[in-house]
């Protein structure tokens, strides 16, 4: 029992710790502090959001939804004239597998390989290459057999479905991550998800033109002039997919979550997510060519675990991306030791908030509750959500029809502090001495807010009156605009 103890201070201490900033002022100890918080951020919420089963989830779904995918997506690129691009990525993609694995490939002991195939089996041996033209081409051979004509209502809708299915899951998956509770409605998730799936086909004819160019001979001719060293173009050569990975891990951070997201944080939490799905792929890759030199038996055996293995690390590596970009945005917001929501915080907390509502209005300014977390940071963000959530139910706050941002119900002056106090104490006591004790202390608080407003309104007037005639015009004017 001490022993247990002992652990449970230690662990409290160190949390009081990440929690206190470095008040010293010495920049690299800040920024280790930074750093470290980021870390642990990102591994308790890992570990709370248990993305290696999101991972393992998104994997089936995707497996599932194959075929319709990439039908839809083959149909959108032939009616924008594209013909068979999609096919024709896929090929050039897997002929530069061997090329980008040739540093990291593994290959099978001389003795296993004696024992597993001949001199004779290893030169009919198909490659990797070969291998994987042979899958693309089965799986596209179902794609061309789908007739949209023929396959009816609700056979569209089948295949519709199918797609919304993975697509909704990457939604939910990264809603978790940036704890959003309401997802888009239905007809909101139809519209935006028809337009991803007409601008990701037009993005792949984008990306298989860059390939093509990156390929051709003039562009390393202008490569050996402003790069003459060869591996400063091996860099740029290799860098060149990880940007364009990043760029699209960017647009997926940013389209599916159902709240602002953007900025550093997710160019970081992208970037990482990109690099980690690269070196992964080499890897998967190596392995690949070096069961492709075992015999067909060993070789089957081995292919379809390791790609189904890839395919969870590829997700698992998107949605740690996420999970970081969610930690850098709120690493000054984020409290490891939990804030007890005591009534007076509470209060406390419902006070701020409908202070900083009405100033933001007055000034014409728009409040969302990420606002209202960046600017009550004393708070943790679930006390915040919680306080915006009790004065919404209590007809104190409401959402704006047209841009969805936080309003006061009734003007700043005629909001009385009685309203604030019920909503978070509530008015509900027995018939009790101290049920009637409780009832006074709660007008006593609500009068007390109503003198405090009075009197911060009469020094505000003081504060004008005592302004020069220009000043106070201009203020008005500002007030006006």
């Amino acid at each position: 029992m001490p022993a247990n103890l002992k652990i449970t201070d230690k662990t409290d201490s160190f949390l009081n710790w990440v929690d206190t900033p470095p008040t010293d002022g010495q920049t690299p100890l800040r920024w280790l502090h930074k750093i470290a918080r980021i870390l642990l951020i990102s591994l308790r919420e890992m570990n709370e959001n248990v993305l290696t089963l999101r991972a393992g989830y998104l994997t089936y779904a995707m497996l599932l939804s194959m075929v319709p995918i990439l039908a839809m997506s083959t149909a959108v690129v032939k009616g924008l004239g594209g013909g068979d691009q999609i096919r024709e990525l896929a090929y050039s993609y897997i002929d530069t597998l061997e090329r980008t694995s040739t540093d990291f490939s593994i290959s099978p002991s001389n003795e296993i390989a004696s024992e597993t195939q001949g001199e004779e089996g290893a030169e009919t041996q198909p490659d990797l290459t070969t291998q994987l033209r042979a899958a693309i081409d089965k799986i596209f051979n179902y794609v061309d057999k789908t007739n949209f004509a023929t396959l009816g209502t609700f056979g569209m809708v089948g295949i519709f479905l199918s797609v919304i299915l993975v697509l909704g899951q990457i939604e939910k998956s990264l809603n978790v991550i940036w704890k959003v509770k309401d997802g888009r409605s239905i007809l909101r998730k139809v519209a935006d998800y028809i337009a991803l799936m007409i601008l990701f086909p037009i993005s792949i004819n984008v990306a298989l033109a860059s390939g093509t160019m990156l390929e051709s001979q003039t562009l390393s001719m202008h490569l050996d002039q402003f790069l003459p060293m060869d591996w400063l173009q091996t860099l740029l050569l290799k860098g060149v997919p990880i940007l364009f990975l990043s760029l699209t891990l960017y647009v997926i951070y940013i389209f599916f979550p159902n709240t602002k997201t953007g900025g550093l944080p997710t160019i970081i939490g992208a970037f990482v997510a990109g690099f980690c799905w690269f070196l992964t792929q080499n890897v998967y890759i190596s392995m690949q060519i070096g069961v492709a030199k075992y015999n067909a038996i060993y070789g089957s055996f081995a292919t379809i675990p390791l790609f189904l293995a890839w395919v969870w690390v590829a997700w698992l590596f998107v949605l740690i991306g996420a999970q970081l970009a969610y930690a850098i945005q709120n690493e000054p917001t984020y409290h490891f030791t939990s804030q007890t929501a005591v009534p007076s915080l509470r209060l406390s907390a419902a006070l701020d908030v409908c202070r900083t509502v009405g100033e933001r209005f007055s000034a014409a300014e728009r409040t969302d509750n990420e606002d209202l977390i960046n600017t009550h940071r004393d708070y943790s963000p679930e006390l915040v959500g919680e306080t915006v959530d009790t004065l919404v139910n209590a007809g104190v706050l409401h959402h704006s029809r047209e841009t969805g941002e936080l309003m006061l119900s009734r003007p700043p002056d005629q909001m009385p502090g009685r309203i604030i106090v019920e909503a978070v104490l509530g008015t509900e006591t027995p018939e009790t001495v101290g049920g009637t004790q409780a009832a006074k202390a709660m007008v006593g608080a609500s009068v007390e807010i109503v003198t405090k407003e009075k009197e911060g309104s009469s020094e505000r007037a003081k504060d004008s009156d005592n302004q020069p005639p220009a000043a106070a015009g201009q203020e008005a004017k500002s007030h006006q605009n």
